[in-house]
């Protein structure tokens, strides 16, 4: 907003291009994070906010990121947006959910001191670790989705009158997504994504390297997609007017890598709940914004896997009382048989378990957003 503002003074073209101002957001909110974060996990030290409990507080590392995260995204908005439906949808499912995220930061640190006053016992604050039960939780995801879903709905135009089909040029086939349909799988996008994220975020940067390969993918198509000449080309669906979420891309990914930079092994800061579930359900959207929702299996693999792990986990349990994986989210499951292997003793064998799983999960995500542009761009 105020790079437009001063491009409608001064005249000078190069202030209105969008790839300008991505650039601008994403060296926005990278300076603003790193010049942010320290004073920030100072003061959560103070307040003796971490993630760990007992005497490891003292050097464990401080949560949440994601409340941050927020203040830096809304601020770099304000300096690089340009206001359309697709960026106030976008922007809403990031701020609200962010904010149940935030709830549930919260209340872990309540939870954490009255535990350290003998308020609670510890299987009391491991039950009632979250401020907002599961089933709440996901309630208030439906509910906001399906109330954005609605209104895009309404007021985008054109937002679901074409499926973009894999593998199918648009020139040969265009079906149509009818409202009974488009409604409710927009909503489960953006429910299951901010779970996804939510669930694969257990391990120093393990959900950071997929966001950003999804973000990546995302800020691509949409610049592309808004191009007339471009999407003709290519046999891609035209969206006036989705370069727009640019910049938020751009803002969230520079955020991101600043991130990255604190929370590498060993983690000085997590993201939590406020930073997780917000990215999550602002990437579901935009995954529905570009049409490109039947390409997230692939570029979000890693998000949906997570997510199934647990729901199956869940379910499978329910009804036989057993288990299909160790422990669920997946990433455990793999985590407790390296565990098991007996090549892996003591801390250090531990951090190595957990490095090798992350790397392995982000060398993942890069090879699926290369398919994923592949697929998308060329494989018609």
């Amino acid at each position: 907003m105020i790079i437009e503002y001063l491009h409608q003074i001064t005249g000078i073209h190069l202030l209105h291009s969008r790839l300008f101002s991505t650039a601008m957001a994403a060296i926005i909110s990278f300076l603003l994070a790193v010049a942010l974060f320290p004073p920030y996990i100072r003061f959560l030290r103070k307040m003796r906010v971490s993630s760990e409990l007992g005497n490891e507080a003292e050097q464990g590392p401080v949560m949440p990121a994601g409340i941050l995260f927020f203040f830096i995204v809304v601020v770099t908005a304000l300096i690089a947006l340009r206001i359309n439906a697709y960026v106030t949808s976008a922007l809403v499912i990031y701020c609200f959910f962010s904010i149940i995220g935030a709830v549930d930061d919260i209340a872990k640190v309540v939870n954490q001191r009255k535990l350290a006053r003998g308020e609670v016992t510890k299987q009391d604050y491991q039950y009632k670790a979250d401020g907002i039960s599961s089933s709440l939780r996901l309630t208030l995801y439906l509910v906001i989705s399906l109330v954005v879903a609605i209104l895009a709905y309404r007021y985008i135009p054109g937002i679901n009158k074409e499926i973009n089909l894999p593998f199918v040029s648009v020139e040969k086939l265009y079906p149509t997504f009818p409202v009974w349909l488009f409604i409710p799988l927009m909503t489960l996008t953006i429910a299951v994504m901010a779970n996804g994220v939510n669930f694969t975020d257990g391990f120093d940067t393990l959900a950071t390297v997929p966001a950003i390969c999804c973000l990546v993918f995302l800020g691509v198509i949409s610049f592309v997609s808004s191009n007339s000449v471009w999407s003709s080309y290519l046999l891609i669906p035209h969206i006036p007017g989705l370069h727009e979420i640019l910049p938020l891309v751009g803002a969230v990914i520079g955020t991101l890598l600043a991130y990255l930079w604190y929370n590498s092994p060993p983690s000085t800061i997590i993201m939590g709940d406020s930073g997780s579930v917000g990215i999550g359900g602002l990437i579901g959207i935009l995954f529905i914004f570009s049409k490109s929702e039947f390409y997230l299996p692939i570029v979000a693999f890693i998000f949906l896997v997570e997510f199934a792990s647990v729901f199956l986990q869940i379910g499978f349990f329910k009804l036989t009382k057993k288990r299909i994986f160790r422990c669920a989210p997946i990433h455990h499951h793999f985590q407790f048989k390296m565990r098991d292997s007996g090549k892996y003793i003591g801390k250090l064998g531990e951090f190595q378990i957990k490095s090798k799983i992350t790397w392995r999960f982000h060398i993942l995500s890069i090879i699926m957003l290369i398919v994923g542009f592949a697929l998308f761009l060329k494989i018609r």
